[in-house]
C-alpha cells in the first residue's frame, strides 16, 4: 500500500473526528428529544468509524491484512433502527433544531462527496471499496438527516398554520 491510501484514511479520520464533535457539542442545543436520539446515535456511530479507520491505518503501516467484511456488516444499520414519531414541539425549538439538523445534514453531505471523490481518482481496488463504503454509510447518515428534517418542518408548519407551496 502507498503512502497516499493512508493520506486519504487519515484525512477521512479527521473528517469523522470532525462530526462526531459536532453531534456531541450540538447534542445539547437540541429541544426535540427525537433529534437528541438521533444525534446521539451519529456521535456513536462517527467514533465507531474513526475506530473502522484508525485499524485500517494501523493493518496498512505494519503491512498486515485487514478485513473488509465488518465494514460491509454495518451498511445497513439506518433500516434495522426505527425511529420514535415526533411529539410536539414550541415554534422556537423547531427553529432551532431545523438549523442544526440541516447544519448535520450538510456535513453528512461534505463527507459523502469527498469519499465518493476520492473513490473515483484512485486505482487502488482495496482504497475503492473502502471509500465506497465509508460513503454508503455517510449516504445513510445524510438521509436519514434529511427526512428528520423534513418531519421537524412539516411539525414547524403545522405549528405556523402554514405550509410552503413546494
Amino acid at each position: 500500500m502507498n503512502n497516499s491510501f493512508i493520506g486519504v484514511l487519515k484525512y477521512a479520520y479527521v473528517r469523522e473526528e470532525e462530526g462526531k464533535n459536532f453531534y456531541k457539542s450540538r447534542m445539547n442545543d437540541l429541544k426535540n428529544e427525537q433529534s437528541k436520539e438521533i444525534f446521539e446515535m451519529l456521535t456513536e456511530m462517527e467514533s465507531d468509524h474513526m475506530n473502522t479507520i484508525k485499524e485500517l491505518i494501523l493493518n496498512i503501516e505494519n503491512e498486515e491484512p485487514f478485513q473488509f467484511d465488518h465494514l460491509k456488516e454495518a451498511e445497513n444499520i439506518f433500516e434495522k433502527r426505527e425511529l420514535k414519531e415526533i411529539v410536539g414541539g414550541e415554534v422556537n425549538n423547531l427553529t432551532s433544531d431545523l438549523s442544526i439538523v440541516r447544519m448535520a445534514y450538510l456535513i453528512e453531505e461534505d463527507f459523502v462527496k469527498f469519499y465518493e471523490d476520492a473513490a473515483s481518482k484512485t486505482k487502488d481496488e482495496n482504497l475503492k471499496e473502502i471509500l465506497i463504503t465509508l460513503a454508503k454509510w455517510e449516504k445513510s447518515h445524510r438521509d436519514m438527516l434529511n427526512n428528520h428534517y423534513r418531519d421537524l418542518s412539516k411539525l414547524y408548519w403545522a405549528e405556523m398554520g402554514f405550509e410552503p407551496l413546494f
